[in-house]
């Protein structure tokens, strides 16, 4: 009974619903909740929307910039959620009352606070109990109509200023604008639909001010609607309007005449599958539409938001529980993170969608407010494109090469060699993994390296090589090892520290060795895999062009030369070794070690 006692005191109607069946959709979509703790209340401004007590919020608005408002009704707040979901009160003071103005939003005033939306300056209209106001984005309030008064039972004023005394405003629970800046409102207590265009006159365009139905394809202004709830404007000036009372979805045409495009007037909630003008739909309110036409109903006593395709056929997107009969609610608010269809959702009133077409939904008794992401399709096949830089593609190759067409999300195999290093530049829709491995002491310039890349859309992958620069050591066979190691790894490379040897010898052999990193992964032997040794600069005879062989131990590859000379005269000499390069690596030359030669 405490949702009976909730729903009266709000003054929102209800009535009984039945069993739906429940659709299953061809692509499942999932809801998260955003903003309400579930118990309801007024905390946590300047923390975690999740975390905060919300009020029996009605209508909620994502804004151009991203944000979030809610209206908080029985807090008599409209609460702003920022990109990082931290939650703050955009307007209101918390007391129920009516300010005509206010130089700050956030200090007025406001009565049940419920329809919301935003025009292309940024501009922030809400309606109210008894009134519609205006928040620029300068944070100053204003009332377009309405003096705050409830309740009048006088003829409601048709074709004069909005704010001429005695247009009344009971409770704008809708608010819709057109892309001229037309505003439109339902008034939920009047049983009206009406205009405020650009000029500041305000129109009514369907309903007689008595609570009713009429039937079909009749004039607007001579028809009845009953408690309207939700409102959206269609890009061919046609209007939506959802009528609680009547358990009806309801158009009206730029010519004038209103018809029913959802629900049969009965309170039950039926017809998943089918055509929604035979469908049942137990209290509609908010009204909501994506990019492809698809329009979503919230469905109060039907515990679920329901969805109409262009071709009219009705399914349900949320909830999957129903209010038992004599009973206001059943549903509560679960399944996050799940499958929207198999969560259950209590009372949803508003809706709003983000650029993105998520969709957001106020749960009025479940203080609450959810999101429904969809996920995202994408059709196949893609142009799938692979290629090395023209400026490196002497030094390596990708396969496969050049361009295919390839299903969405299907996986290939590619291979890059990798003799001198490489780059990849890959497109942000190829999910790309590595499952080469490397090999314990061998160069990271031998062989493959290979991947799997799935295609998620049109996909690039640029291979660019660079030739790693060869380091080259003289008489030190463990700072060669180190050499290597530390070439492969970082390319920085610090001098040994070396220490001048001396030969007391004359007319006498004297073996010098030199190793060269192997990190091209060349085959061996090529024409340039030499080096030659120089004393003070000056090639000596006995050692220019030495070939290089691999190492004995060859557990890393670090190629070896050995050079036997004889030195003629005693004195110092300044030893280096000159290697001339091979097909991907640079020239390089050792650092300098002194050696003196003395005679016997």
């Amino acid at each position: 009974m405490q949702s009976f006692k909730r729903l009266a005191a709000f003054g929102l109607p209800f009535c009984l619903a039945t069993t739906l069946l429940i659709a299953d959709p061809a692509v499942a979509q999932t809801v998260s909740a955003v903003a309400g703790t579930g118990v309801l209340g007024f905390s946590g401004d300047n923390g975690p929307a999740a975390s905060a007590q919300l009020n029996l919020p009605i209508g909620v608005l994502v804004r151009r910039d991203g944000s979030i408002l809610i209206a908080d009704a029985s807090n008599h707040r409209v609460r702003k959620i920022d990109a990082a979901g931290v939650i703050t009160t955009f307007a209101g003071t918390g007391v129920s009352g009516f300010a005509f103005s206010a130089a700050s939003a956030a200090m007025a005033n406001l009565n049940r606070p419920s329809g919301l939306a935003e025009d292309q300056a940024g501009n922030v209209y809400i309606g109210n109990k008894g009134s519609i106001q205006k928040i620029s984005p300068s944070g100053a309030l204003s009332t377009i109509a309405g003096d705050g008064s409830i309740g009048n039972v006088a003829p409601i004023p048709s074709g004069v200023p909005a704010s001429t005394p005695g247009v009344f405003v009971e409770w704008a629970l809708a608010i819709r604008l057109d892309t001229a800046g037309n505003l439109f409102f339902v008034d939920y207590a009047a049983h009206v639909l009406r205009k405020i265009d650009t000029t500041n006159i305000i129109t009514t365009l369907a309903g007689t001010g008595v609570a009713g139905y009429s039937g079909e394809n009749n004039l607007a202004t001579n028809s009845q609607i009953d408690t309207p709830g939700g409102l959206l404007v269609n890009s061919d000036g046609s209007i939506l309007v959802s009528s609680p009372g009547t358990n009806r979805i309801q158009k009206f045409t730029p010519g004038g005449i209103l018809t029913t495009i959802a629900g049969t007037g009965s309170g039950a909630s039926t017809g998943d599958g089918g055509l929604a003008t035979l469908a049942a739909i137990s209290l509609p309110y908010g009204l909501e539409k994506d990019a492809a036409g698809n329009l979503y109903v919230a469905e109060f006593f039907g515990n679920r938001v329901r969805k109409i395709a262009p071709d009219g056929i009705i399914t349900t997107l949320l909830g999957s529980a129903t209010a038992p009969a004599g009973t206001a609610s059943a549903a509560t608010n679960t399944g996050d993170g799940g499958d929207a269809v198999s969560a259950t959702i209590n009372n949803p009133v508003g809706l709003s969608r983000d650029a993105a077409d998520n969709l957001y939904v106020s749960s009025f008794s479940g203080d609450k407010l959810r999101k429904i992401t969809f996920p995202i399709i994408i059709s196949g096949p893609f142009v799938f494109k692979s290629f090395v830089n023209t400026t490196t593609a002497g030094l390596g190759t990708i396969l496969p090469e050049g361009e295919q067409t390839v299903a969405y999300g299907s996986t290939l195999n590619v291979s890059v060699t990798a003799k001198p290093r490489h780059v990849l530049r890959v497109a942000s829709n190829c999910d790309y993994v590595k499952t080469s491995m490397p090999v314990p002491f061998v160069p990271i310039g031998t062989g493959l390296d290979t991947y799997n890349v799935t295609v998620n859309g049109p996909c690039e992958m640029e291979a660019t090589f660079s030739p790693l620069i060869p380091r080259v050591n003289i008489n030190s066979e463990a700072a060669a090892d180190s050499l290597f190691k530390i070439t492969e790894r970082s390319q920085a490379y610090a001098i040994p520290i070396t220490t001048p040897q001396t030969f007391s010898v004359v007319n006498a052999p004297v073996i010098f060795k030199a190793w060269v990193t192997d990190i091209a992964g060349v085959p061996y032997p090529s024409p340039l895999n030499v080096i030659t040794f120089k004393a003070n600069g000056v090639a000596i005879a006995d050692c220019a062009n030495v070939p290089l062989t691999l190492r004995a131990s060859n557990v890393i590859h670090i190629r070896e030369a050995t050079c036997k000379t004889t030195f003629a005269l005693a004195g110092n000499a300044t030893l280096t070794a000159a290697f001339a390069g091979d097909t991907y690596n640079f020239p390089a030359v050792s650092s300098m070690l002194n050696h003196g030669v003395t005679a016997k």
